[in-house]
C-alpha cells in the first residue's frame, strides 16, 4: 500500500505544497514526493529554496504555555527593532545570525504574533482560518532568537538626540534602532452612513474580523483591481461566495500587468463566476436592510453584503517625520538601509529607496542580511534595488510577473509569445529587457529570467 501524500508549508510566505498536486507550473507532475523534488527548485510564490519548506505535521504551531524570552528590552548597546511583521522578525533572525552576541529587542504596538502575510489572500482556500496562520507566539519566537520582546507597545516617539524611545509602556533606550513599520491600508474617501462599515485587510488581526463579517454571507464586493482584490476574489469564489470586483480603471492589476495578461486573466476571472466592472468610480455606501447600497458615480446603485476596500498601502512614516528623520512618499533611506540618522535603519514597506516602493516578500530578506552585515562592521554591504519578482495567487490563470523599476517606466510591453495556454512577454528600454510577464506554462521560466535581469 502507498504511503499517504504529504503537505509542506513555506515558512516564508506559507504557501503549501502538496505532493498529490504537485507543481505543474514548475514541472512537478501531481503525485511527486517532495523529496524527490530536485534541490534547485524555488518556492513559486516567494522564490525561497526546498530547505525552507517544512512538513505540515513538523509545522510550529503557537504553544498555550507561558514562555519567557529575555526579560531586559532595550539599553545603551542594544540594538532595538520596532515593529514585530514579517520584516522586523526577518532582520532580527539576520542581526543575530551575524552578531549572535548582540541585544537585539522588538518592540511591537500589536501581540507580535509571527504568521506569513502572503497566506493571508489564499487561506479559505487552504481550509486555514486565522489562528492556523500564527507559526509562533512572538514570545516563543524571541526565546528561539535569543532575543527581548515587549507587546502591545506602541511606540510614541523617538529622541535621536538621546537614542530613547517613548512607549506607550515607558522609555527604552538604544544604540541601533531599526524601523520596521510597515504600511497601512488605504481607506477609500466615502461618502453614506455606512462609511464605518467599510474593512480593509493588511494584518492577521482585521483578517480575523473578516473572516467573522463573512460567516452567513453571500455576497462580497472588492473595491480595487490590483493584486490583493484579485487574489482575495479567487480566494472567496473558492468558497462559493458572489464576489464582484469594483474596479477604477479598465484593466486588472495594471501596475504589475502588460495588458495583453490582464485581459487574459479578467477573462479567467469572468469564466469562474466573479463579476468584474470597469471604471466604477464607487461614491457612497449605505445600509440596506440586511446589507449595503453601493452608489457608483454614473448613477448606478449595487446591493451587497459586504465591502472590502483593496486600493493599496500607504507606508508608515509617521513616527519617523515626527522624529525629523528625511520622508518623502516612505521614510528614504540609502543603499545600506539606513535613514539621515546614521544609527538608525529602516526596512520593508515603510520604506523609499532610489524613488521605489517595494510591498513585496523578496526584497525584505534582501534588506534585513544588508542592515545585519553593516551593523555587524561589513562596510560593503550594500542593498541593490530590483524589479520586485510576484508569483499571483490566482488558480484561474497561474501568472508570474517582474514589472520594471520606475527609472526603467519609459519602455514598452513587447509580446514574446502568445497563445490560449501561455504568454511571454518582456519589458523593453533601448533593446533591453527591464521587466516581464508570464503565464500558463511560461512560469516556470521565471527563476532563470530573474537571475539574467539581475545579472
Amino acid at each position: 500500500m502507498s504511503e499517504p501524500f504529504r503537505k509542506y508549508l513555506c515558512k516564508t510566505c506559507g504557501l503549501i505544497y502538496d505532493e498529490a498536486e504537485g507543481d505543474p507550473d514548475s514541472g512537478l507532475a501531481p503525485g511527486t514526493r517532495f523529496e524527490d523534488i530536485p534541490d534547485d527548485w524555488y518556492c513559486p510564490l516567494c522564490l525561497v529554496s526546498k530547505s525552507d519548506f517544512v512538513l505540515m505535521s513538523d509545522a510550529p504551531r503557537p504553544k498555550s504555555d507561558v514562555v519567557k524570552p529575555k526579560s531586559k528590552v532595550g539599553g545603551k548597546e542594544s540594538i532595538v527593532i520596532i515593529g514585530a511583521g514579517y520584516a522586523g522578525w526577518n532582520v532580527a533572525e539576520q542581526i543575530k545570525q551575524h552578531l549572535p552576541d548582540a541585544d537585539v529587542s522588538i518592540v511591537t504596538g500589536c501581540d507580535g504574533a509571527v504568521y506569513p502575510k502572503p497566506a493571508i489572500s489564499m487561506a479559505m482556500s487552504q481550509g486555514r482560518d486565522a489562528q492556523d496562520l500564527i507559526e509562533f507566539a512572538a514570545e516563543e519566537k524571541a526565546l528561539e532568537l535569543g532575543i527581548g520582546i515587549k507587546t502591545r507597545a506602541k511606540v510614541m516617539s523617538i529622541n535621536t538626540d538621546r537614542k530613547r524611545l517613548m512607549t506607550t509602556s515607558g522609555s527604552i533606550n538604544y544604540s541601533k534602532l531599526i524601523l520596521a513599520t510597515g504600511a497601512s491600508a488605504i481607506k477609500p474617501m466615502l461618502s453614506g452612513d455606512a462609511v464605518s462599515d467599510v474593512m480593509t485587510i493588511n494584518d492577521l488581526a482585521a483578517y480575523k474580523r473578516f473572516r467573522g463579517a463573512i460567516e452567513g454571507k453571500k455576497h462580497i464586493s472588492l473595491l480595487g483591481g490590483g493584486l490583493i482584490a484579485v487574489e482575495m476574489a479567487e480566494d472567496l469564489i473558492s468558497q462559493n461566495y458572489q464576489v464582484t470586483l469594483l474596479v477604477r480603471g479598465d484593466t486588472l492589476m495594471r501596475n504589475l500587468l502588460p495588458s495583453q495578461l490582464s485581459h487574459k486573466l479578467a477573462a479567467a476571472l469572468e469564466n469562474n463566476q466573479i463579476e468584474i466592472l470597469y471604471e466604477a468610480q464607487l461614491e457612497a455606501i449605505d445600509h440596506q436592510d440586511d446589507g449595503y447600497r453601493l452608489s457608483l458615480d454614473d448613477g448606478s446603485q449595487l446591493t451587497t453584503d459586504l465591502l472590502v476596500a483593496a486600493i493599496g498601502l500607504k507606508p508608515n512614516v509617521d513616527l519617523a517625520k515626527k522624529a525629523k528623520l528625511d520622508v518623502s512618499r516612505g521614510i528614504l533611506v540609502n543603499h545600506q538601509l539606513q535613514t539621515s540618522d546614521a544609527d538608525i535603519y529602516a526596512i520593508g514597506d515603510c520604506i523609499e529607496i532610489d524613488g521605489e516602493l517595494q510591498a513585496f516578500l523578496e526584497p525584505i530578506r534582501r534588506e534585513a542580511e544588508t542592515i545585519a552585515k553593516h551593523i555587524a562592521g561589513d562596510a560593503s554591504a550594500e542593498f541593490k534595488v530590483m524589479p520586485p519578482l510576484v508569483k499571483t495567487k490566482t488558480p484561474s490563470l497561474s501568472i508570474i510577473t517582474c514589472p520594471p523599476l520606475k527609472k526603467d517606466a519609459h519602455g514598452d510591453w513587447s509580446i514574446v509569445s502568445n497563445d490560449e495556454s501561455s504568454s511571454e512577454v518582456s519589458y523593453l528600454v533601448e533593446e533591453q529587457v527591464k521587466g516581464f510577464a508570464l503565464s500558463g506554462d511560461k512560469v516556470n521560466q521565471a527563476a532563470k529570467l530573474y537571475k539574467a535581469l539581475s545579472a
